[in-house]
């Protein structure tokens, strides 16, 4: 008599399934596609209205790299905290709030997609828009400044600016030190999006004045310590002014690794607290 071995499934993990996050990922994209999109949109629109009116008044000579570099990041810290806040949004209404943590997900999965659509889809997305829309406009600025002032006019000075590589222009910023900032908003984002699940109303607002107050505070503290800027971003400096010794080593780690590690687990902490609510 022979036997036959069914082949039994694996039970699927509470904490995680990949199956499940799958369809987690699918459902969200599916209801929160055109609020996505309505937002590069804008964003898209507020760039190009700057660049109009910075070109305007500048000659189209207000678009060197370095001007590229601050556009760039300080686009991506205004808006991706805005995306970040409003990512839990439904939870704001108590009818939504139940039918998002009503969804066949565990926390951490919920967490996990809040995380790569925060932290990893979102900067992919803007720096895409932002190569879409700069692009064009480099070359027209170098077009118009070459027909300008042909004998001043260096080409080297309006190199695209392309976020996380080397660049060759002069005044550019680093790799290290735009992988510094990137971890700094990986921070934020993780901060808005605590704030907006703690929060009831008005959580955006509320959040950005915390955070607000919480950076003069620190401001303040450090310099009444002394603490010396050199060391607080001695990982990101390419002069190395201070020595990488033990002391500095160590408020790097808590302040580049530390923070934002325990920022995105006070959202876990509080997404969690509305799942028991």
């Amino acid at each position: 008599m022979s036997m036959e071995f069914i082949p039994v499934r694996a039970p699927e993990s509470p904490t995680f399934s990949w199956a499940c996050w799958r369809r987690l990922a699918r459902a969200q994209w599916a209801e929160q596609r055109p609020q996505y999109l309505a937002h590069l949109l804008v964003c898209g629109m507020l760039y190009i209205a700057l660049l109009l009116f910075l070109l305007g008044v500048s000659g189209f000579s207000a678009f060197q790299t370095p001007v590229q570099v601050s556009l760039y990041f300080g686009g991506l810290f205004l808006t991706g905290f805005v995306f970040a806040g409003r990512y839990f949004g439904a939870m704001a209404q108590r009818e939504s709030a139940l039918l998002a943590l009503m969804r066949p997900a565990s926390v951490f999965e919920k967490w996990l997609l809040c995380a790569v659509v925060v932290a990893m889809a979102y900067p992919l997305a803007y720096s895409l828009l932002f190569l879409a829309i700069s692009w064009p406009v480099q070359q027209i600025a170098m077009a118009v400044r070459s027909a300008l002032e042909p004998q001043t006019f260096k080409p080297e000075d309006y190199v695209l600016f392309v976020p996380l590589a080397k660049m060759v222009a002069r005044q550019a910023m680093p790799v290290p030190q735009q992988a510094g900032l990137l971890i700094g908003f990986w921070a934020l984002q993780a901060f808005a999006v605590a704030g907006s699940l703690y929060y009831a109303r008005a959580s955006l607002l509320k959040t950005l004045a915390l955070g607000f107050a919480l950076f003069v505070l620190t401001a303040l503290v450090c310099s009444v310590a002394g603490v010396r800027g050199e060391v607080l971003f001695a990982w990101w400096s390419s002069r190395r002014s201070v020595p990488l010794d033990a002391g500095v080593q160590a408020i790097n780690v808590l302040l580049w690794i530390g923070l934002p590690a325990l920022l995105w687990l006070q959202a876990y902490v509080h997404l969690k607290e509305k799942e028991l609510q």
